[in-house]
């Protein structure tokens, strides 16, 4: 998170009370756990976790282990939102097919085979999008969930591949390779152990 910011929010008894300026922040002898975020951004984090605002308060940066962890149902429906973006990309495609076909009925085969180009679309769309800034497919950050390490850093691209690629292998298992997340404690399904990264959600304040 980028803490170049004039204005920041502060959780106080429980609520959201701010915007307060830099000055106002070092006179509220703020606790390292204490939750802060620059205004305009959605997530608190604890002080701790700010490097720049850290060094700014005097406060010893440290980075906090992820604590709140996307539930299985949370990632099917992301996975539902990412297969239906995929679908759309195809569709358009297809139309882009058929307006240059001279017969649309005998373009039907060729349209029904290249349905397989759909799970192609989501899989570069998942590695592209989570190796990103955005740390997160589409369906992802509808749902308000993110890929990270296991540390809550950003995965890079070269992560992101391993991840994508990995989950063959759950489908390989029949399923078996994404269901052991239910009996996971942090929700970590086989692909996500092989790649070591987690998928996270915001933190409730």
């Amino acid at each position: 998170m980028d803490t170049s910011s004039d204005r920041y929010e502060v959780v106080i008894q429980g609520k959201p009370q701010g915007p307060f300026t830099l000055a106002e922040l070092q006179g509220m002898n703020l606790r390292p756990t204490d939750f802060v975020k620059p205004a305009g951004y959605s997530e608190f984090k604890e002080l701790r976790e700010l490097a720049e605002l850290s060094r700014l308060l005097g406060v010893t940066h440290q980075i906090a282990q992820p604590q709140y962890f996307a539930s299985l149902d949370m990632r099917m429906l992301s996975t539902g939102i990412d297969y239906f973006t995929a679908l759309c990309m195809y569709a358009v495609l297809a139309a882009v097919y058929l307006g240059g076909a001279p017969n649309a009925q005998e373009s039907v085969p060729v349209l029904l085979a290249g349905l397989a180009l759909v799970p192609v679309f989501k899989f570069i769309l998942c590695v592209a999008m989570e190796g990103s800034k955005k740390h997160a497919s589409i369906g992802k950050m509808l749902i308000g969930i993110k890929v990270t390490d296991e540390q809550g850093r950003p995965i890079g691209y070269g992560k992101a591949l391993l991840r994508n690629l990995a989950k063959l292998i759950g489908v390989l298992t029949l399923g078996i390779g994404f269901f052991i997340g239910f009996l996971d404690r942090r929700q970590q399904c086989l692909h996500d152990k092989i790649a070591g990264t987690l998928v996270i959600k915001d933190r409730l304040i």
